[in-house]
């Protein structure tokens, strides 16, 4: 073998950490990263302390991806003797303490597993993989691409020579939870032959985004007043407003081609599962009554200050209900299918509620209420895979499912306080858009002439013509417009706005009719002058 295998005389094969592994990249992008922050924090006297807090973490964990390559130790090492690893801490775990291997992905890694039997002396001194169980695992990423399926089958393949009596019971094991597995997915096939359910939901997210598109609305980044015009979330809207149906609109609505790619993607993931374990019938409950509850948890936080869309409370309950379906029915499912599960889906959670918690812009009140809300009735309702159930008890689940997502969204609602409120800041911001570019313009154009004069390249009688003929028609064009603004909306930016309007068209008029050299007229003008500032001032203030 070539590279970073070698094989000794014994005939072990020891696979060694590679620079062109699949952690050095990461390694190194973490390292620098660290270092680049370091080099700010010293650059800035004013940096925050955090800031030093993050370039140590980012150094750190940069350091330890890099281990592996520094490390004397090998990834894997697989002989006669038996297996060792740096994951193993140096120790070489013999083939008569190993009761089964295998191979796992785990949020992309790749992983040689090793179950260890009761009782081994390695127990201890080897770290394991989850817990404080019995597997241990070797994972492959400082490994080139094409090592790592080597030192899987080198594993494979020696614990098949020299474990004897362990190997073919774990073969024979392995055999047997594939023909179980198999059978499994095979009668939830059978009991629910159609996902019509999921395909429904999933039509119909897709389908209001495309109506959304056919309206004018932008397919990657819809500006946020179109999403509360077609039925987004707002704590101020639905608890003032009373309008209670924006709390099931917004969670058909999404935020962009890539907002609902993502959220579909999950919802095909785990919705397979959940409508052939549940039923067609009792996933739409499972959906809409986590949408719901993920959507009332919101008013309380995100739905507050910005408005909220999104299927990710209906999608986080569904992950919610696999979750506690799987732990329920633990006994009557595959122990692969378990696991499986329990592994996969459980870590998507964990992983994307903790980016939700560190990320700007991501409504994770949403998903928390429904993962709680879908995990509640995912633990009330009763499985298609508990044969043993009668009608009644079924129903009984129902029921409890839907009283209690009932209870928790009318309390969750009732609790809500209101926050901003949309409904005058978008007609506030369309009002302004009908009239700050016609006021920006002739204001431009008025100092322009203003200036002019002053620089003596306008004599006086120029500028009082030029007044009349543009300046005046163009600032009354403003105030109409103004007028017709605030017709429809109240706001203090218009307020402004119009004391700036009323303001200059004052100072022209006194400046054609000669009266800003009087005394009078200057007091005038200057306070005048002074109002346009202020109004000018709390214009700015407002985001």
């Amino acid at each position: 073998m070539q590279g970073t295998v070698e094989r000794l005389s014994d005939g072990s094969e020891v696979f060694r950490a590679s620079w062109r592994g699949g952690t050095t990249l990461l390694a190194a992008f973490i390292l620098m990263l660290g270092l680049l922050m370091a080099w700010w924090a010293l650059a800035d006297e004013e940096a925050p302390l955090a800031l030093w807090g993050f370039a140590v973490f980012f150094g750190g964990v940069g350091l330890v991806l890099f281990k592996p390559v520094l490390s004397r130790l090998p990834v894997v090492q697989v002989g006669p003797q038996g297996v060792s690893g740096q994951l193993l801490r140096g120790h070489t775990v013999p083939w008569s303490d190993i009761t089964d291997v295998g191979f796992q992905v785990v949020q992309g890694r790749e992983v040689i597993t090793l179950t260890l039997r009761a009782g081994s002396p390695l127990l201890a001194p080897t770290k394991p993989l989850i817990g404080g169980g019995l597997v241990r695992g070797l994972s492959l990423d400082p490994l080139r691409r094409d090592d790592r399926a080597l030192a899987t089958l080198a594993v494979m393949q020696a614990f098949r020579r020299h474990a004897g009596a362990q190997a073919q019971r774990a073969e024979r094991a392995a055999w047997q939870e594939t023909l179980d597995h198999e059978a499994f997915d095979q009668r939830l096939r059978e009991t629910t032959p159609s996902l019509w359910a999921l395909y429904a939901v999933m039509a119909l997210n897709v389908g209001v985004w495309m109506a959304n598109l056919a309206d004018g609305l932008d397919p990657m980044q819809p500006a946020t007043a179109d999403l509360f015009r077609w039925g987004a979330s707002s704590a101020t809207a639905v608890v003032r407003d009373g309008e209670l149906w924006r709390l099931l609109t917004a969670t058909v609505l999404h935020g962009g081609l890539l907002h609902l790619a993502l959220n579909m993607y999950a919802l095909w993931i785990g919705g397979t599962q959940v409508a052939r374990w549940f039923g067609n019938g009792q996933f739409l409950l499972i959906y809409w009554g986590s949408a719901l509850a993920g959507a009332s948890l919101s008013l309380h936080f995100s739905a507050q200050q910005a408005v909220s869309v999104g299927a990710s409370g209906a999608v986080f309950g569904v992950l919610g209900a696999l979750l506690a379906g799987v732990l329920q029915q633990r006994e009557r499912v595959p122990k692969a299918v378990v696991i499986q599960l329990l592994t996969s889906q459980g870590l998507f959670v964990m992983f994307s509620l903790g980016q939700g918690f560190t990320r700007d812009g991501i409504d994770n009140a949403a998903h928390v209420g429904g993962l709680l809300a879908g995990a509640a009735m995912g633990w009330l309702l009763v499985e298609l895979v508990d044969l043993q159930a009668a009608p009644g008890a079924r129903r009984r689940g129902q029921g409890m499912a839907v009283a209690a997502v009932g209870l928790a969204v009318a309390g969750l609602v009732w609790a809500a306080q209101p926050g901003v409120d949309h409904r005058q800041l978008f007609a506030e911001q369309g009002a302004l858009r009908q009239v700050l570019p016609a006021y920006q313009s002739a204001e431009q154009a008025l100092l322009a002439d203003i200036r002019s004069h002053q620089a003596g390249n306008m004599t006086r009688a120029q500028l009082v013509d030029a007044l009349q003929r543009v300046h005046m028609p163009a600032y009354q064009d403003v105030g109409e417009r103004l007028a017709r603004a605030s017709d429809t909306v109240s706001s203090d930016r218009l307020s402004h706005l119009l004391v700036l309007q009323s303001g200059w068209l004052e100072i022209m008029a006194m400046e054609v009719n000669g009266l800003t050299d009087t005394g009078r007229g200057e007091a005038r003008a200057g306070e005048l002058l002074q109002a346009m500032q202020l109004a000018r001032e709390r214009l700015q203030a407002r985001p």
